[in-house]
Order: structure tokens, then C-alpha cells, then sequence
């Protein structure tokens, strides 16, 4: 390899840590604001993540995998994957009622969202 290819394989590896060193910090950003959502959102909760699980679990007869409050929500609400079936569903959960908003399948676009109107 010839000294100024190496030179300039040097600089690159250079710039590729420097590049990434930039971004970090805007990700840690991110990542805070989206945690301090979702603290805000979850101290309005009147229920408990478990009495969203349990919602959520009773609603479909499936059993719960992960279960988040939803940081894209503006009101507090849980979002938890149920497994039934051999299917991934998402089951929407008002944090302050316990009522179970929305079912739908995870792969599916909110489109053919199968929405709960009790």
C-alpha cells in the first residue's frame, strides 16, 4: 500500500469516528426528550402498567409480550403486544380510565386498525 493511500485511509477512518462522535450527541438528545415524555405522560396514569397488561390480556385471551407507556400519544396511554394465535397484537390501554381503546394486529397500518367502541 503506498504512503499516500494509507494517508488517506487515516483521514477517512478519521472523519468516520468524528462523524460518528456528531451524532451521538444528537441521538442522547433525542433519546432524553423521549424519556422525559414519557415520565411526564406516566405520572398522569390513575392505573398501574400490570392493570394494562391485565386489560389488555382479558380484552383478546392472549398473553402479554411488551408493554410501554405511548410516547406518541398527547393523553397517557399504554401500548401493549399481546400474543394469540401465533399473532403479535397491539392493544392501546387508557392510563387513566383502564379502558381499552384500540386492537389491532402489529403488522397491520392504523387503517385496519380494528378499533374498540364500548
Amino acid at each position: 500500500m503506498s504512503n499516500q493511500h494509507h494517508k488517506f485511509l487515516t483521514s477517512l477512518f478519521a472523519a468516520l469516528i468524528m462523524t460518528g462522535a456528531a451524532v451521538n450527541p444528537v441521538q442522547a438528545a433525542d433519546s432524553k426528550e423521549k424519556e422525559a415524555k414519557e415520565l411526564q405522560l406516566f405520572s398522569q396514569a390513575k392505573i398501574t402498567l400490570s392493570e394494562a397488561i391485565k386489560a389488555a390480556e382479558h380484552k383478546t385471551g392472549g398473553k402479554a409480550m411488551e408493554a410501554e407507556v405511548d410516547d406518541e400519544s398527547s393523553t397517557v396511554q399504554f401500548e401493549i403486544e399481546i400474543l394469540k394465535d401465533g399473532k403479535v397484537h397491539e392493544v392501546k390501554v387508557d392510563g387513566k380510565t383502564g379502558k381499552v381503546l384500540k386492537v389491532s394486529l402489529a403488522d397491520e397500518s392504523d387503517e385496519g386498525a380494528e378499533s374498540e367502541k364500548e
